[in-house]
């Protein structure tokens, strides 16, 4: 009697596997707009330790800032550019992000890891090595698929934040720059410096940015999903 070879789907007792692993294309998933996006942030990421990089993001939001700051105060610019990036990163969410595709996905995870956690406990689990092998092998196509898709609104966001952020920690930390008062007037406490630190490394200005990003963003969220779900 023909024993067969390794990776025929053959089982023992006679059963065959007929079971495969549906395998996502994740790098189908990414268009090359996608891509191009990705290799911009990646640049602009580089900005934080290459200095010429930072040289000419800095100097082209300088050129479309710094006549900004002239009539507008500058904590209301700092409140503008959070909440661009936040308006951004909802916008992301809603145009880039398919949901539809990431919650199968990520149900598909949970069924996948449910199905392992059982087939661990189950005795006859040897039995079953090339059932498991196709589970396995589909859980971490799934994975990164939910991954991917979940990346996709984060790399057009940070294509706005990496540059604002670049720039305001190049206002705030170069003298010359002369765009940046002193000193602000934080609600309930008075005047404080910019750079004043409030924990560990965290300056003020760091925080003014992050609660008008975060804030404008969670309030973005809201209006972009009852548009989204008006219109279908």
């Amino acid at each position: 009697q023909a024993v067969p070879c390794r990776g025929n789907p053959t089982r023992r007792g006679g059963r065959r596997s007929t079971r495969t692993p549906q395998v996502s294309t994740v790098t189908g998933r990414w268009t090359l707009t996608d891509k191009l996006a990705a290799l911009v942030v990646f640049v602009l990421a580089a900005g934080y330790a290459v200095a010429p990089i930072r040289v000419v993001v800095v100097g082209a939001l300088t050129g479309l800032l710094a006549p900004l700051s002239v009539w507008l105060p500058f904590s209301a610019l700092v409140v503008g550019l959070g909440g661009l990036s936040g308006v951004t990163s909802a916008l992301a969410r809603r145009l880039v992000r398919d949901a539809d595709r990431a919650e199968r996905a990520r149900d598909r995870v949970e069924e996948l890891r449910e199905r392992l956690a059982d087939a661990n406990t189950t005795p006859d689990a040897d039995d079953a090595g090339d059932d498991l092998a196709a589970t396995r092998a589909e859980l971490r196509s799934e994975t990164l698929t939910a991954l991917a898709e979940n990346l996709r609104p984060a790399v057009y966001s940070a294509a706005v934040t990496i540059p604002a952020f670049l720039w305001l920690r190049w206002v705030f930390t170069a003298p010359a720059a002369a765009l940046a008062p002193a000193t602000v007037i934080v609600p309930f406490v008075g005047p404080m410096a910019w750079t004043a630190t409030l924990v560990g490394p965290v300056k003020l200005w760091l925080v003014w940015y992050l609660g008008a990003s975060l804030s404008t963003g969670a309030v973005a969220r809201r209006v972009v999903a009852r548009v989204g779900s008006a219109s279908e």
